[in-house]
């Protein structure tokens, strides 16, 4: 705070795109009010999808501020978490051994981790993506787990370093060097704690294999919604454009996209004490995207703004499956949907 206090010049660029800004007032006045129980728990509404960051022209980081407001209100005793239950219980259950898989043969350095909500919702999809991968990478494993980014955003700083602590060094110790996401947050996550490890989006590595040609008249019109997390990423974000246009498909930019990308209202698990954050900020995007179909490298991006728009995820389209889902995955689904990943065959 008080770095944001010295250097913050409340010129208003962050506050315009944001509505948690408009309410609470820029980031020098946040950093003003101090570290008093209102102000550190005020965090909580922030989605911390990094937009502040990206238009700031000082390049300060109102994000990080707000979530190291989170994680002192949490150290307090501060933070109810029953608002949280549902986003804390996925995860508990995702990193329980119960729905942990490491498919990791002989001599393997590198793995595929498609995270959480991917597995969820597009089981199949995982396989298939493992199967392109293992054509570019014959050695390559799989692991399913959670890589904590719940608990991290959260502010619950012991929680997210014993269960991501976990993880690492489980890698580590089976020779792990080198880990493929399919979930930007996993992305960002492993590259900010994973030391030692080489992180790359699975999408860079699929896109720098051999693509088909796409045809001579594109299929269909869609938009690109880069996730938050992906957001400096521009690695990741021309990837996914390349893999789209391979299958067939025209590309128009959203106004909103690459650093400027706008967050589902997933982000933070602001709709924890803000309800109705996700109808309102997937409904903006909806309105950018003006009926054409949103496509995402982001699983639970592309469920948020199912509820607003026709939306799918990257790699329904290079499934060659175009009919988007008309409403999010169930809970239950999802649930049966993890299970069938951890007790398939593949190798």
């Amino acid at each position: 705070m008080t770095d944001m206090a010295a250097s913050c010049t409340s010129c208003g660029e962050c506050v315009r795109p944001c509505s948690f800004l408009q309410q609470q007032g820029t980031p020098l006045s946040i950093a003003q009010q101090g570290a008093t129980d209102r102000n550190l728990l005020a965090a909580y509404g922030c989605s911390l999808c990094g937009l502040c960051d990206a238009v700031c022209p000082e390049s300060l980081s109102p994000s990080g501020m707000l979530r190291a407001m989170r994680s002192e209100a949490a150290d307090r005793g501060l933070v109810d978490l029953k608002a949280y239950a549902p986003w804390l219980n996925y995860e508990k259950m995702g990193a329980s051994p119960f729905f942990r898989r490491d498919l990791i043969p002989p001599g393997c350095t590198i793995v595929f981790f498609p995270g959480c909500s991917l597995p969820g919702t597009r089981p199949d999809a995982v396989l298939e993506l493992f199967k392109r991968l293992r054509l570019m990478e014959p050695a390559i494993g799989l692991v399913l787990d959670c890589c904590g980014k719940i608990s991290h955003d959260l502010g619950l700083t012991d929680r997210f370093t014993a269960l991501f602590g976990r993880l690492s060094q489980r890698l580590r110790h089976k020779g792990i060097t080198r880990i493929l996401t399919a979930c930007p947050g996993c992305s960002k996550i492993m590259r900010n704690y994973g030391e030692g490890l080489d992180v790359t989006s699975a999408y860079e590595v699929l896109a720098a294999g051999t693509l088909p040609t796409p045809p001579a008249s594109p299929l269909n019109v869609v938009t690109i919604h880069d996730p938050c997390p992906a957001r400096f990423d521009p690695a990741q974000q021309t990837a996914v454009r390349q893999l789209v246009q391979s299958c067939g498909y025209q590309i128009e930019e959203l106004p909103s996209h690459g650093t400027t990308t706008r967050c589902c209202g997933q982000g933070g698990m602001v709709e924890g004490c803000v309800p109705g954050t996700i109808k309102q900020e997937t409904r903006l995007i909806a309105a950018e995207a003006a009926g054409r179909p949103v496509i995402s490298s982001c699983a639970s991006c592309s469920d948020s703004l199912t509820t607003a728009t026709a939306a799918g995820h990257v790699v329904d389209l290079l499934i060659n499956k175009t009919d988007f889902p008309a409403k999010p995955v169930s809970s239950a689904r999802r649930w049966l949907n993890r299970l069938k990943l951890r007790f398939a065959r593949i190798l």
